[in-house]
């Protein structure tokens, strides 16, 4: 993965947590009313990833594209099937082979790079199997990390983000997540993750205790703002709600996030 690609995976992550917060959690809390339930759907069927593969590579229409895409296959060129599906853009695809990349050298860095592709895709597979396979990546790949450098509390904090978030043992995460912040309670990495997971989960008093901490230490952290502000709305303190996006909307650059921000803003002044 080139600098521009991550580069972009950065800059979308942001507008993640905005589709996630605003209108994901929503269903999952009117669909269930415990942690563990939350995350049930989890046992959907995974997507047959090779059938997929083989299915997007013979309908590839320029024959000399293809015969270079299987040639890649065939030598396990990933860096070439990375450069080539993300330019047919096929993500499901570049998804898999980030991983097996990461399988192939085994650093830190390309686990990380590969859950963390994972991870942004989840949000918008195209249906249950993609999710499930998208999960079991992300989980997988910060395994692959956490095995190389176990105290490294970031690759911690992903890996029980994983687990938290789109595993089926979503307790697990909580667990990793709670040690975490009782050896350092002002980690705010690990504080926001415990906050996304209180909202999902229907908990928006814990989540708006933590979600004040962490604004407290650093006032203008978008992704707190944007969570305090669904909490709040969670709540039906709609004033705060929107006086917390209005702030919100101030630290991020990103028109697009921009234009999420105001969506939401105009479903709250809704007439319910």
């Amino acid at each position: 993965m080139n600098r521009n690609q991550i580069l972009a995976l950065v800059s979308c992550a942001l507008l993640c947590v905005v589709v996630y917060l605003f209108a994901d959690t929503k269903k999952t809390k009117e669909a269930s009313a415990t942690p563990e339930s939350a995350h049930a759907d989890h046992q959907a069927e995974s997507l047959d990833i090779e059938a997929y593969i083989t299915d997007i590579t013979e309908k590839i229409q320029n024959d000399s594209i293809r015969k270079q895409v299987e040639g890649y296959q065939h030598t396990n060129n990933y860096e070439a099937l990375l450069q080539t599906f993300s330019r047919l853009d096929k993500p499901l695809a570049i998804a898999h082979y980030m991983v097996l990349k990461a399988e192939s050298l085994n650093t830190d860095t390309d686990w990380i790079l590969a859950g963390d592709y994972n991870s942004m895709l989840i949000q918008s597979a195209p249906d249950d199997k993609a999710h499930a396979y998208l999960s079991d990546n992300a989980i997988k790949s910060y395994q692959g990390a956490v095995a190389l450098d176990s105290t490294n509390t970031d690759y911690r904090i992903r890996l029980a983000s994983a687990y938290m978030e789109n595993g089926s043992q979503p307790m697990q995460g909580v667990s990793m997540l709670l040690d975490i912040v009782a050896k350092d309670s002002n980690n705010v990495a690990a504080q926001l993750a415990l906050s996304r997971f209180g909202l999902i989960s229907g908990q928006n008093e814990k989540a708006i205790a933590r979600l004040e901490k962490i604004l407290y230490l650093q006032p203008q952290n978008s992704e707190a703002l944007l969570m305090l502000a669904e909490a709040n709305n969670n709540m039906g303190n709609k004033e705060k709600a929107l006086e917390l996006l209005e702030k919100c909307k101030k630290t991020v650059k990103s028109p697009e996030l921009k234009r999420e921000i105001d969506k939401y803003i105009q479903s709250i002044k809704k007439p319910s």
